[in-house]
């Protein structure tokens, strides 16, 4: 009798296993099909990513082998080209060396465009920051002090990375331009703020030393009173001596 009630529970179970397989398969099957076509598409990118991230990494070792051998124009033309067709980290990476040959062999125009293209690949403030900060230093080996200025304005922000080299660089350019006080003013944060590396401290100390020196050297010298040469009347001795 037990073994009749069990057949008969089994046989229900199996009735109500198809009854649901036969309304909700269609819906299972179609789970089933998406996640394995997702599983199978993320190990498909991931593949295309490997294979991408080699073949950018193989160009741009081609193009530093071309510079280790003396090869400055290939190897520059090869960081160029991958910097407009490879990802941010390699594109920044390439342009800024490209830059780099560029100012070694005295072309500092091109020099300083390469820079400020590689700060418009990166998006991290750190790399784009430093891009900007080296085309900002050609640019004040040119004497172009007014864009130096104002390219600098926003990297001197409180916790910026380069806060404190762009500062020094700010106020060598207001200096440079004839806006002492301005520059004073950068020395000066330098020099009283925690946290300044030593030599950029030194250098802001010797710069406003020197504004100082010369502040001397150039101030007018004062005014001495000077006898007059009016005549005077004749004194009694005078007169006498003439006589």
């Amino acid at each position: 009798m037990v073994d009749f009630i069990n057949e008969v529970e089994e046989e229900l179970r199996k009735d109500d296993y198809n009854r649901l397989l036969k309304k909700y398969g269609p819906i299972i099957g179609v789970i089933l099909f998406l996640i394995v076509a997702g599983a199978a598409f993320l190990e498909w990118q991931e593949y295309a990513q490997d294979k991408s991230a080699q073949k950018v990494a193989a160009v741009y070792t081609a193009a530093d082998t071309a510079l280790e051998a003396g090869d400055l124009n290939d190897a520059t033309e090869q960081f160029i080209a991958l910097g407009e067709t490879g990802p941010e980290g390699y594109a920044g990476l390439s342009l800024m060396r490209a830059a780099a040959i560029r100012h070694e062999q005295g072309d500092l125009a091109s020099a300083i465009l390469y820079f400020d293209q590689a700060a418009a690949k990166f998006s991290t403030p750190r790399h784009k920051q430093l891009a900007q900060l080296k085309s900002a230093y050609l640019l004040a080996d040119q004497g172009a002090y007014s864009d130096v200025v104002t390219r600098m304005t926003p990297l001197i922000e409180e916790n910026a990375p380069y806060e404190f080299l762009a500062r020094e660089l700010l106020g060598f350019a207001q200096q440079q331009s004839g806006n002492e006080s301005a520059a004073r003013e950068q020395f000066a944060y330098l020099t009283a703020i925690p946290g300044v590396p030593q030599t950029v401290k030194q250098r802001a100390e010797q710069s406003m030393a020197l504004m100082n020196a010369e502040s001397v050297i150039n101030a007018p010298e004062p005014v001495l009173n000077t006898p007059t040469d009016e005549p005077t009347e004749p004194t009694e001795t005078d007169a006498t001596d003439e006589d």
